[in-house]
């Protein structure tokens, strides 16, 4: 019996170390992620399906891995016996979905860029029982001639 209460103040210690580490890395990477945003907001992003330009564009890509925290994990798995929203989940996929969208935008730039057009984005789950996401994002850069 005391074998197994031990066990389970180290899972909790663990657990609730791993949920503190994981939701310091997750808002240092949302404070990062505000930072490159408003240094890239210059560069336009228009998502229409057929944005036309007269200046020359080149097809740019990105794309971000990012994985959840075993916290989140758990929390996703009781949720998903239970039904509802996986809240757990969606700033995962957010991170995913501006991180990639700011990395398109550092490429943009380093070509001389100040406009994106046709932007598209691509989600897929990966890994065991949904451990991490990838968003890919795509668009054509614009380069204007000085």
């Amino acid at each position: 019996m005391d074998g197994l209460i031990f066990q389970i103040v180290i899972f909790l210690i663990l657990f609730s170390v791993g949920w503190g580490f994981g939701r310091h890395i997750e808002q240092k990477h949302f404070k990062e992620l505000l930072e490159k945003e408003h240094l890239l907001a210059d560069i336009q992003v228009d998502s229409r399906r057929f944005a036309t330009s007269e200046h020359t564009g080149h097809l740019i890509s990105s794309n971000v891995v990012i994985s959840h925290d075993y916290f989140k994990y758990v929390l996703a798995a009781i949720k998903n016996i239970l039904g509802g929203r996986l809240i757990s989940y969606e700033s995962v996929v957010e991170r995913a979905r501006r991180e990639a969208i700011v990395r398109l935008k550092q490429q943009a730039r380093s070509m001389g860029g100040n406009q994106i057009l046709g932007l598209r984005l691509s989600t897929t789950e990966m890994g065991m029982q949904g451990g991490m996401v990838e968003v890919f994002a795509y668009g054509t850069v614009i380069i204007q001639p000085k």
